[in-house]
């Protein structure tokens, strides 16, 4: 029994210490206000928004530093990207929620497949939002990966920034985030 209970410690500790070594991202399971040591999925940073012309869906040039006196949600994502399209109900729900307080969430597509995917993608689906279907709600800006890590984008999909009114970016977003996180990141910025 003695040896039992050694073996069963020294195993506890073997297994701690791997833990420890090799740090699993456990990101899936994290919010905004995750103090434990874990990688965050949301961080700090502190980087002037660019000024960044781009092009609509429909054709239109739009400067990203127009925004400013806004809080904005930058999406990077393609259509191809599973988790991009996971969080397009909650960012069609933020659009609802806080457009009115001077929030909007800009999708902006490095999509290789062309315009044309983003533009069928963005037309004709559907998503369920508080028990309806609804499509996209907000602008989607054709992009390219050069113009997104201009952006803050660190590779990675999905991923985005978040930007103050004042237009500095001060959050970035890395991977797949829990939506009452994401939520709580941009209410903070909302109030300040």
């Amino acid at each position: 029994m003695r040896k039992a209970l050694i073996v069963l410690a020294i195993a506890a500790i073997c297994g701690g210490g791997a833990y420890l070594h090799f740090n699993p991202d456990l990101s899936w399971d994290t919010d905004a206000s995750d103090d434990s040591g874990r990688p965050n999925p949301i961080g700090d940073m502190n980087q002037q928004l660019p000024s960044t012309p781009l092009v609509t869906l429909d054709g239109k040039w739009v400067d990203l530093t127009s925004y400013k006196g806004q809080v904005v949600f930058v999406q990077f994502f393609a259509t191809w990207c599973s988790g991009c399209t996971d969080e397009v109900p909650g960012l069609i729900h933020f659009q609802q929620e806080f457009g009115d307080k001077g929030f909007t969430v800009l999708a902006l597509a490095i999509d290789d497949q062309g315009e044309e995917t983003v533009d069928s993608f963005v037309k004709n689906e559907q998503f369920l939002v508080n028990g309806a279907q609804t499509r996209i709600n907000y602008p989607v800006l054709q992009g390219s990966i050069e113009i997104a890590q201009k952006l803050g984008f660190e590779g990675g999909l999905p991923s985005g920034v978040i930007v103050n009114r004042e237009g500095k970016e001060v959050k970035i977003v890395r991977g797949v985030v829990k939506e009452a996180a994401l939520q709580k990141a941009i209410q903070k910025v909302i109030k300040n």
